[in-house]
């Protein structure tokens, strides 16, 4: 029985499937979640799943001329694991910049640095010598200290470093008075029960893995410099003058736009307090992360909305930037509209955090509450990138999931909303662009969405984290209709609220949320390297009965659109999902009766992938 357990383990992980008799391969350490109870077949955490979490106080000082941040970060640990923790783990994410570090994107000589000064660290008290910490990259390696489960360790670090005024990877200068600043203090990184200890090193295209903790923020900078940050901050009346604060808890209040700060309130020097330096403090609770911003000239707009009916509950929605920069006016209102349409629309759940910040920078990246976006020149793309970088709120922040090692399971989210919020935001059309999925799919460069990102380069790159994701989601809520595709997303995200799910716990918990047996997607859009391709094999006519035959040239379930124009310029839709190629079928017959002759035939629409659109159009002779 005991050499037996491993194959009867297997087949309740992929028996799961034997309605459709497919099989979902899972690796094994991801199946041993399952033999130790910390993950479920359901889809929701199991009876013994567990993850590790930390008090920050983080105590940061930052001198915009010479941009060295000095910071010392006080951490209580909890270790919730069965295991007893030989060491401790730090990340130390400005090591992007330090000379010897890996890198996966260009960084200028002028803005590499000796990287994150350690000056001293102390564990439970006790200085630690300097000799049991290894640093490689962006990984720190503390030696020597025992934890064993279900205590606590205590630890202090005093470390300084100068951020960047070019090379912008997320966080550096933007121009010589703002400044984004993200990633800025060492961190213990995430222990959890499928790898352990996280040891992937940031090189700069991979993202994010970070176990949920609360922060206690301080942060000093000069007198005329404002800032923004992850959290709600506590001393309003300490740093801003009375009427700047009074404008600020209005927008808390009200629908409208308010102009928290203009260029006139900083030309008249009256924004914040009159000191030579103010310490901003800030509380979050809960959250992966904790960035800010801070700027001496940039305006700040603000509204709010009741994000939850039956609590009453507000989320204040910011849009801080450049005021020379007129593209970025209209941001708030973009911003307003996108937290809208994700509380009441899309997925319909209240947003989850008391405010979101849309701060002007270099980049196009999200925070935990902060959104670093650039100032786009066009206006799809504008709205486009809001409602993007607001809706990762949900993912990867709300539902903890791992980017490291999975970005499909928030790149695929927040392209999905793209494509659905867009009418909810702007009137205009709206034309995505998939022709890398067209381009890339199947060639040499592409590989299964279950690839790790880390392992993702090339042209196919964003085909297989973002797009191809978001095209796979969107295929499946129109076969499952909006109804039941949502029951399933919202039990998945309440049930990974505030956890670290897998791709796994997503597939199940959707099958369970939607009460239908999916995992013949799962297998074909995630696991296998598909291409795309429908094509018209055969129209024929008889009177007043047509018959079309669409063949599945390819290998992945597309949904079939077909756009049947008549001689009379009328016109008849005919449309199936992908349900259609469920059994493995290679071809899908429509028949339909019209009394009128066919002039036309078009396959696809704007969101069908189809590496060869040479076969999609048929026309009467």
């Amino acid at each position: 029985m005991k050499n037996c357990f491993p194959l009867l383990l297997l087949f309740f992980i992929t028996g799961y499937s034997a309605y459709s008799q497919t099989v979902l391969p899972v690796p094994p350490n991801i199946s041993s979640a399952y033999t130790k109870g910390t993950r479920d077949l359901s889809g929701a955490a199991g009876k013994n799943y567990w993850q590790n979490s930390a008090d920050y106080q983080l105590k940061i000082e930052f001198d915009p001329v010479t941009r060295l941040l000095k910071g010392k970060v006080i951490i209580d640990y909890m270790n919730n694991s069965p295991d007893t923790l030989r060491q401790l783990v730090f990340k130390l994410y400005p090591n992007l910049y330090q000379k010897e570090a890996m890198r996966t994107v260009p960084v200028s000589a002028a803005d590499l640095t000796s990287g994150v000064k350690i000056n001293a660290v102390t564990i439970n008290n006790q200085t630690q010598d300097s000799t049991k910490r290894i640093i490689r990259s962006t990984n720190m390696y503390v030696r020597g200290v025992k934890t064993p489960p279900h205590e606590k360790v205590h630890v202090e670090i005093d470390y300084s470093y100068i951020l960047n005024e070019g090379s912008f990877v997320r966080t550096g200068q933007i121009d010589p008075g703002a400044f984004f600043i993200a990633y800025s203090f060492p961190r213990i990184a995430v222990y959890d029960d499928i790898d352990g200890w996280n040891e992937y090193p940031y090189t700069g295209r991979v993202e994010f893995y970070n176990d949920y903790c609360n922060f206690n923020a301080e942060i000093t900078v000069p007198g005329d410099y404002q800032v923004w940050a992850t959290g709600e901050l506590q001393n309003i009346n300490e740093v801003y003058s009375e009427k700047i604060a009074a404008r600020i808890t209005e927008s808390g209040k009200s629908g409208e736009v308010i102009d928290i700060t203009t260029v006139q309130d900083i030309k008249s020097g009256m924004v914040t307090r009159k000191n030579r330096t103010n310490t901003w403090k800030f509380k979050a609770s809960h959250v992966t992360d904790l960035a800010f911003a801070i700027s001496n000239h940039y305006v700040w707009k603000a509204s709010s909305l009741v994000v939850d009916p039956v609590t009453q509950r507000r989320t204040r929605v910011n849009a801080v930037f450049n005021p020379e920069h007129k593209v970025f006016e209209p941001v708030i209102n973009y911003a307003h509209k996108t937290v809208a349409a994700m509380s009441y629309q899309f997925p319909a759940l209240p947003f989850p955090y008391p405010h979101i910040t849309i701060f002007e920078g270099l980049d196009a990246m999200e925070y935990p509450m902060m959104v670093n976006n650039l100032p786009f020149e066009d206006k799809q793309e504008t709205i486009q990138f809001t409602m993007h970088e607001i809706f990762h709120t949900l993912f990867p922040f709300y539902v903890g999931v791992n980017e490291t090692k999975y970005s499909f399971m928030d790149e695929g989210w927040a392209t999905l909303s793209e494509f659905l919020l867009y009418p909810m935001v702007d009137t205009g059309q709206f034309k995505h662009d998939i022709s890398d999925i067209n381009k890339y799919s199947g060639t040499e460069e592409d590989l299964p969405l279950m690839t790790l990102t880390s392992q993702l380069s090339g042209k196919a790159r964003y085909m297989d984290k973002d797009l191809k994701p978001a095209l796979g989601l969107h295929y499946l809520k129109e076969m499952l209709g909006d109804k039941i595709f949502l029951k399933g997303l919202r039990y998945y995200i309440n049930e990974w609220a505030g956890k670290h799910p897998t791709p796994y716990d997503f597939f199940y918990a959707m099958n369970t949320g939607t009460g239908v047996n999916l995992d013949w997607f799962w297998k074909s859009w995630y696991f296998e390297k598909g291409v795309p391709d429908l094509a018209i094999k055969k129209v024929s006519s008889k009177g007043a009965s047509h018959t079309v035959v669409v063949g599945n040239v390819g290998t992945s379930p597309i949904p079939i659109h077909l756009n049947v124009l008549f001689t009379d310029g009328s016109r008849q839709f005919l449309n199936s999902s992908i349900a259609c190629w469920k059994d493995g079928k290679r071809s899908f017959t429509f028949h339909f009766s019209a009394k009128k002759q066919l002039k036309k035939i078009v396959l696809g629409d704007d969101f069908d992938a189809d590496v060869n659109p040479l076969d999609n159009i048929w026309e009467a002779r």
